[in-house]
């Protein structure tokens, strides 16, 4: 009688388990990528070889670029070591690190790093510069910024409020009431970076007489900083939506220092520059009120001010002398040029606001005559605040070029070599010791 072989098993393992351990591996190698650094809120310090996997295993590093020698890189630490467990424990945590870039010139070179501290923050690897406050909290909050949902649903006047109050003072934000998200929702990515916004579906008359607006819907336009805001009933399309948008991220009138330039920098938009004295006394203050009249009459155009107390040397490129009569308009490009307008260029204390207006029509009507600064441009005020440590370094050794220089001189000539019997080798070393006399490195100035 026959009988059947049992056919024979080929041992291999089921392909769940096959799949099962390819996950494992995969998310072995991930939690070691990430558990590399501390997450529990401390400051990483970084170097050459663990730079790019940091970047790479979080989402968001803000990294700070500093030097040992660097004051202001010394203060700034422990705001850091402050700030650095209160982001960690976000529902989208912020790590962050440092690294210095005195050491690792290479890695300071590839980000353009020309000054200390320099701080950007890494969102899935791609830098952005943080022009930010360096206080611990209000770091802090302008952070949380980065992380938030592009839009806020509020759903009670309460969370009105407590977005307004969460948001903070530093960007402008943006609140619909009875607005559907859609409506703003590609605007709102495209400005996440640089403004809050949210809806609101459910709030109270009180809120309407809080927030101005006497229909729906209604976006509201809120800058905290500054105490302004702003109403838009529509249309909710197109280029009308976004000008609005566009034209809401700065103030009506922005006072002119190190960092509303690189906002305006990236505005299109002509800025009115009004040149002062000292723009905190009274009739500066004054004066300001007066323009944030015309700037909300003329949107299209950004007015600014600054003082020569405040900022002297930006001043200067716009032909400004102790002679010069302030205040002082003019239309700047942002850039290398500016135009003054024939008979309307100065302030006098009478019905400013009629000259502000006459200066304006000759503006647009083309009485203009145009100039070129005549200092650095935009850019280069930007780089020169932050670069200036660069250009005491050059003089410096250059300064000790000279000093070797001198010296080799003096073996090489043997006139110099002391002080010779006779008149001629007198001579010489009085020349010798009065050229040393001339240079003297320790008087140079910065």
């Amino acid at each position: 009688m026959a009988t059947t072989q049992p056919r024979r098993r080929i041992p291999y393992p089921p392909l769940i388990s096959v799949c099962a351990s390819l996950w494992w591996l995969a998310a072995a190698a991930a939690a070691a990528s990430v558990h590399e650094f501390p997450t529990d809120g401390t400051v990483v310090e970084l170097d050459d070889a663990s730079f790019d996997r940091a970047i790479s295993a979080f989402d968001f590093i803000l990294v700070d670029f500093y030097a040992p020698w660097c004051g202001h890189c010394k203060r700034l630490a422990p705001e850091l070591d402050k700030a650095a467990p209160v982001l960690a424990q976000l529902n989208e945590p912020i790590v962050i690190a440092k690294i210095n870039a005195d050491k690792y010139t290479k890695l300071a070179a590839k980000y353009e790093i020309d000054g200390y501290p320099t701080m950007k923050l890494f969102m899935h690897g791609v830098p952005m510069e943080y022009t930010g406050p360096r206080n611990a909290d209000l770091l802090v909050r302008f952070l949380q910024k980065f992380v938030a949902p592009d839009i806020s649903f509020l759903e009670s006047d309460s969370a009105v409020q407590n977005f307004i109050d969460m948001a903070g003072a530093n960007f402008p934000m943006f609140i619909g009431f009875g607005l559907n998200e859609s409506v703003i929702l590609e605007l709102a990515r495209k400005y996440k970076k640089k403004a809050w916004f949210s809806v609101a579906k459910d709030f109270s008359e009180e809120i309407m007489v809080a927030y101005d607006f006497d229909k729906v819907p209604a976006l509201v336009s809120l800058h905290p900083k500054y105490n302004e805001q702003s109403v838009f009933y529509g249309p909710f399309e197109g280029e009308f939506l976004e000008d609005f948008i566009r034209q809401n991220q700065l103030p009506l009138t922005v006072p002119i220092n190190s960092e509303t330039l690189k906002l305006v920098k990236d505005d299109e938009r002509k800025i009115v520059l009004t040149i002062v004295e000292d723009e905190l006394d009274e009739n500066s203050l004054k004066l300001v009120r007066i323009l944030r009249s015309a700037a909300t009459a003329n949107r299209d155009l950004i007015f600014g001010y600054v003082g020569v107390k405040q900022w002297g040397e930006f001043v200067d490129t716009f032909d400004i002398s102790k002679r010069s009569k302030l205040p002082k308009l003019l239309v700047w490009d942002g850039k290398e040029d500016y135009h003054i307008v024939v008979g309307s260029e100065d302030l006098d204390d009478n019905d400013q606001g009629s000259q502000i207006s006459r200066f304006l029509e000759g503006y647009r009507d083309g009485k203009t005559i145009k100039k070129e600064m005549n200092g650095p441009s935009l850019i280069g005020f930007i780089n020169s605040l932050v670069s200036i440590r660069t250009v005491y370094l050059i003089v410096f050794i250059v300064a000790v070029l000279m000093v070797i220089q001198n010296f080799s001189q003096t073996e090489e000539n043997p006139q110099f070599r002391g002080i010779q019997d006779g008149a001629e080798g007198t001579d010489a070393s009085t020349s010798h010791i009065k050229n040393r006399r001339d240079y003297q490195p320790g008087n140079k100035e910065d």
